[in-house]
């Protein structure tokens, strides 16, 4: 497989208009990207996401559930000084309400102790809940670091058995995955350093689950990272394309026929996203897009065309997540299955 950068800036660049440069010159943004919210959402839904990014998300508390009960948690840390919702859709998770000048929530004894994980937000505990959806077994999470997707993962295959095999290429992130794992005491993680491209000669075996939380642009970040609003040129987001490509591609081959990948990004731009997916079912014919087996709560639907794009109509089944509908980070996710 070979992907040229010159092709994917030809696909993905639009010139801006008029109305995106005084959007984006309004609300600091690089005007490209403004006109990529146009195109995708007309101007109400635009202006109302802008607003909606300079919003601030609530972080989440994951229990350890290998160490604890949540409601034991919940009632340790609501005696700190803090006040917790509890998250409908996930039982191990609350949203943290309110919280004392001191400890902070990443401070406590408890936190120190392993008791529990902290999310900047709840986005990053719905591909886990997909993938891990009535599955019992070995689990490969391709970019682990830091480590909340993979801990969740190797909590509940605590319960039912299996490893995760988390692997990571930045070092200074996979010190942060390992203090994690050994924090909250998870003795059923296996950490590689690998480029994820290279892992299915390395591994030498597939899996049932995949999951490749690909690094990307952090867009649907903005709320806690406003500098994204500027930091990704028009080539700077060609070159992240290119790698989500390749490692998609190739992380496609560690799949067991019948096997299933969680693609993520935590990105609202379709260039990384339905464009990414449909570039790779074109290149291979042994995959194909899935139903999420679990609503838990109303998505938006993929999208099956963007500017001049036309994407295949299968990712439609895909999810996002809209800080302006959801009150949550932008986020991508569609799972992919290996046909048999």
């Amino acid at each position: 497989m070979k992907i040229e950068l010159f092709e994917i800036l030809r696909e993905i660049y639009v010139e801006p208009s008029r109305e995106a440069l005084e959007l984006a010159l309004q609300y600091g943004y690089l005007p490209y990207m403004v006109q990529r919210y146009l195109d995708m959402l007309g101007e109400r839904d635009t202006i109302a996401l802008l607003k909606a990014f300079e919003n601030p998300v609530k972080p989440v508390v994951r229990t350890n559930t290998v160490l604890i009960d949540p409601e034991d948690l919940r009632r340790r840390l609501e005696t700190l000084g803090f006040k917790l919702k509890p998250i409908p859709w996930s039982r191990e998770s609350f949203w943290v309400i309110e919280a004392p000048e001191s400890p902070s929530i990443g401070a406590t004894h408890e936190y120190l102790k392993g008791l529990y994980y902290v999310h900047r937000d709840a986005t990053s505990l719905i591909p886990v809940h997909l993938l891990m959806h009535e599955y019992v077994g070995d689990v490969l999470d391709a970019c682990a670091a830091p480590g909340g997707k993979a801990t969740f993962i190797a909590q509940i295959l605590h319960e039912r058995g299996g490893l995760v095999f988390a692997n990571d290429l930045v070092l200074y992130r996979l010190k942060a995955l390992v203090g994690h794992v050994a924090r909250m005491r998870l003795e059923n993680v296996v950490v590689t350093w690998s480029d994820a491209r290279k892992l299915k000669d390395r591994l030498k075996r597939r899996f049932k689950r995949v999951l490749l939380d690909a690094p990307c642009s952090g867009e649907g970040r903005i709320m806690v990272d406003p500098g994204r609003k500027t930091r990704t040129s028009i080539l700077d987001l060609a070159i992240l394309v290119k790698r989500e490509i390749e490692l998609l591609y190739s992380l496609s081959d560690t799949l067991e026929p019948g096997g299933i990948l969680v693609y993520v990004t935590c990105s609202v731009a379709p260039e990384e996203n339905e464009y990414v997916v449909s570039k790779v079912l074109s290149l291979r014919g042994d995959l194909e897009v899935i139903e999420p087996p679990l609503r838990l709560f109303d998505y938006s639907k993929g999208l099956t065309s963007f500017g001049r794009m036309n994407f295949r109509e299968e990712v439609e089944n895909c999810i996002r997540i809209w800080p302006h509908i959801h009150g949550l980070f932008g986020y991508a996710i569609c799972l992919l299955r290996r046909r048999s």
